[in-house]
């Protein structure tokens, strides 16, 4: 399977966070900061890393920001910078961009120019929101205590029929499945308990648009994002 690629633009804290998790988890990622020393920092991490002004369109076409599957604007300080280069993904085609604010005034005017999803950033949430981009089929992400983590996945379509017993997820994946989330009529009361099948049974057959909440350690929950 090839690895996805994503662009990091802005490496303070929260973006240097989110690039090294993307990079150590095996993606191909493009960083972009206007600090020299930043980016001498994380060259022997990252695929590419580059020393520009991220409102340089030709720029971001040259080093494939335009192909990458999804891009996070980290630009803390500067925030004309960060709606500018957001305006800019967005015009070029980039799928998904994820941008960063600082206030809700920021948060609303990010939306209105199309960024995809726009977060306040910590360092937790850095590697969280790294390891949600690794894959689509991973809805949510929690740390739970001393690199432990719960993640709800949603089940790809090989999984479709086949029994808990016969999946061999915990030899796998090294996570145990601890509740099946089930689709069902929400206007019948009757059904909600049926929604939620915890601690499920080996017999227990796996149905079209189940999610699956996981536990297991951060690194094993990356292995299954990048494996799904």
């Amino acid at each position: 399977m090839p690895s996805k690629r994503f662009g990091v633009i802005g490496l303070g804290r929260f973006g240097y966070t989110v690039a090294t998790t993307l990079a150590n988890s095996g993606a191909e990622v493009i960083a972009i900061d206007t600090d020299p020393n930043v980016i001498n920092e994380v060259s022997d991490v990252v695929s590419v890393a580059v020393c520009m002004n991220s409102v340089d369109r030709d720029g971001l076409v040259a080093h494939g920001m335009d192909k990458a599957d999804a891009v996070v604007v980290a630009i803390g300080q500067n925030f004309e910078a960060n709606v500018l280069t957001t305006s800019i993904l967005k015009d070029l085609g980039v799928k998904r961009v994820v941008a960063r604010a600082g206030t809700d005034i920021q948060k609303r005017i990010l939306e209105r120019i199309g960024a995809d999803a726009v977060i306040f950033p910590e360092d937790a949430i850095g590697v969280r929101v790294a390891q949600s981009l690794l894959s689509s089929r991973i809805v949510d992400i929690t740390s739970l205590f001393e690199g432990l983590s719960i993640a709800q996945v949603v089940v790809p379509k090989e999984l479709v029929g086949k029994k808990i017993g016969e999946m061999k997820f915990r030899q796998k994946y090294k996570c145990n499945i601890v509740v099946i989330k089930r689709k069902t009529d929400q206007s019948d009361i009757s059904k909600e308990a049926k929604r939620y099948n915890v601690l499920p049974e080996p017999e227990d057959q796996i149905r079209m648009g189940d999610i699956l909440v996981v536990v297991g350690t951060e690194k094993d929950i990356e292995r299954l994002a990048s494996s799904l």
